[in-house]
C-alpha cells in the first residue's frame, strides 16, 4: 500500500506578509549576499556543498502560494542548481504563476552569491545559510588541510530555525497610537531601466572606520546614517528642504528577543532630519542620529512596536478578509509606507567564520534591490563593504557620500557595474 505523506506547509512571518503584494520587476524583494574567495570557484564542489546545507535548511525549499485570506510556503521536492552568474543582481525570484524556489545560488570568479526573496527570510537568517555554504564548500575544497568537524552556528534544529518568532513574543495589549509622521523628502532622478539595477561598493578598513567613528563618539551605523543624510541634503533644494529627510534603519530583534530563526524577525526605525528647522551641519546631523538612536533602540519601545506590527495580523476582522481584497490594501499601506522615507541604511555588522577558514574568504558583501537608492553594509575581518543599490541615473549622492569620507581620511576601493565607471581607489 502507497503511504500518504504529509504536506508541510508554514504561514507567513508578520514581516514577510506585505512582499507578496509588492513584489515586482522594479523592486524584486530579493537581496544578494555574497562571499568572495582569494580563488575561483569549483561548481561541482559548490553544488555538493549547497545538498549539504539544504539539510540543515530544509524551510529554505519552499515556494509560495495564494491561499483564501493569506499567502503561505509550501514545502516542495524542487532542488536548487548553481549556476554561472547569468542575471542582474536581485533579479525576480517570486511569479505568482509558477512554483519557483524563492532563492538561488550562482558563482562568478571568486564569488558566491545567494540571493534570496524578503519572503523566505531575513539578513540574519540568510547570512546564517550562506556561512554554512561557504564552509561547507571550503572543508571540500581543501579537505587535505581541513578536519571534518562542525562548527557552533550549526547547533540549532530545523525546528527552531522554522519558527515564527514574532507569534513567539506577542502579546495582546493595548497599543498606544501610532506616531504620525509627514512625507518624507524623495530622491529625485531618471529612472534606470526596469530590469536593470546599479550597484556601487566602497572598502574601507573595518579598524579605520572604526576610529573615524568613535572620533566623533558614534557607532559606525549611527555614523554612515549621518553622513548618508548629510550628503542627501547636499543635493536638495531650499523648497526640497521643507520635507523632512527619513532614513528607515531595520533592526535585528534578535538581539533583543532570543531567537534561533532564520526567518524574519526584524523591524525598521525610522530617522528623521528636518533641515528645515535643524542645522544643516555634519556634526548637528550626527548629534540627532545619535539621540534617534538612543530612545529608539530599547527592547521595551522595540517590543511595543513589535506587537503593534503584529496586532493588525491577529485582528479577526482581518483575518477574515479574502486575500484578493487584502493585496490591494497592502499595497496601498506599502506606497503610503514609502511616502514617509527618504531611503534606508541597513549595517549587518560584523560577519565572523572558523578562524581556519579566513585565510581562504577576501570579504563577504551584501545589496537589497530598491526602487531609489539605499545602503547596505557588512563587514569582515578588516574589509568593511559599504554597497550602494540604486534604480536612478543619479550617480551624484554616491559620489558626494564617499568623497566626503575620502576627506576625513578613510581609503576607499570603489567597484561598480554602473556603464562607464571602473573599479578605482579613492
Amino acid at each position: 500500500m502507497k503511504s500518504i505523506k504529509k504536506t508541510q506547509w508554514h504561514k507567513l512571518d508578520n514581516a514577510a506578509k506585505i512582499f507578496p503584494a509588492n513584489t515586482d520587476q522594479r523592486d524584486t524583494k530579493v537581496f544578494r549576499f555574497s562571499c568572495e574567495l582569494y580563488e575561483a570557484v569549483d561548481s561541482c564542489i559548490l553544488q555538493n556543498a549547497l545538498e549539504k546545507t539544504l539539510k540543515k535548511f530544509p524551510y529554505y525549499c519552499s515556494i509560495l502560494k495564494r491561499g483564501l485570506f493569506w499567502y503561505y510556503l509550501e514545502h516542495t521536492e524542487r532542488k536548487p542548481t548553481v549556476h554561472i552568474e547569468n542575471k542582474r543582481p536581485c533579479a525576480p525570484l517570486y511569479f505568482p504563476n509558477r512554483k519557483t524556489l524563492l532563492f538561488d545560488i550562482s558563482y562568478f570568479q571568486n564569488r558566491i552569491n545567494l540571493e534570496v526573496h524578503h519572503v523566505l527570510s531575513d539578513g540574519s537568517g540568510a547570512l546564517l545559510f550562506l556561512k554554512t555554504l561557504v564552509f561547507y564548500y571550503l572543508l571540500e575544497k581543501h579537505s587535505d588541510v581541513l578536519s571534518q568537524q562542525e562548527i557552533s552556528f550549526e547547533e540549532t534544529t530545523d525546528a527552531e530555525k522554522s519558527t515564527d518568532s514574532f507569534l513567539k513574543y506577542f502579546k495582546k495589549e493595548k497599543n498606544k497610537s501610532a506616531e504620525k509622521s509627514p512625507f518624507a523628502h524623495h530622491i529625485k532622478a531618471e529612472k534606470i531601466e526596469i530590469g536593470q539595477m546599479g550597484v556601487i561598493e566602497g572598502c574601507v578598513s573595518v579598524k579605520a572606520i572604526i576610529a573615524l567613528s568613535r572620533k566623533y563618539q558614534a557607532t559606525v551605523t549611527e555614523f554612515i546614517v549621518a553622513l548618508w543624510i548629510y550628503s542627501i541634503y547636499e543635493g536638495m533644494s531650499i523648497a526640497e528642504q521643507k520635507k523632512p529627510v527619513v532614513i528607515s534603519v531595520p533592526v535585528n530583534l534578535r538581539s533583543y528577543f532570543p531567537s534561533e530563526s532564520t526567518r524574519n524577525f526584524f523591524k525598521v526605525i525610522q530617522i528623521r532630519y528636518f533641515f528645515k528647522n535643524q542645522s544643516n551641519s555634519f556634526e548637528a546631523i550626527l548629534d540627532c542620529v545619535k539621540k534617534e538612536f538612543t530612545q529608539k533602540l530599547t527592547a521595551e519601545g522595540l517590543r511595543i512596536g513589535m506587537n503593534t506590527l503584529s496586532a493588525l495580523e491577529h485582528n479577526i476582522t482581518m483575518k477574515l478578509v479574502p486575500l484578493a481584497i487584502k493585496d490591494p490594501i497592502l499595497r496601498f499601506a506599502n506606497w503610503l509606507s514609502d511616502q514617509k522615507v527618504t531611503s534606508c541604511v541597513s549595517n549587518v555588522g560584523k560577519i565572523t567564520m572558523p578562524e581556519n577558514l579566513t585565510k581562504y574568504i577576501r570579504l563577504f558583501d551584501v545589496f537589497v534591490s530598491t526602487k531609489t537608492m539605499q545602503i547596505a553594509a557588512c563587514s569582515f575581518e578588516d574589509a568593511f563593504v559599504i554597497s550602494i543599490a540604486t534604480a536612478l541615473y543619479y550617480r551624484d549622492l554616491p559620489k558626494r557620500f564617499f568623497r566626503h569620507m575620502a576627506d576625513m581620511g578613510l581609503s576607499i576601493e570603489i567597484a561598480t557595474n554602473l556603464e562607464q565607471e571602473e573599479s578605482s581607489n579613492v
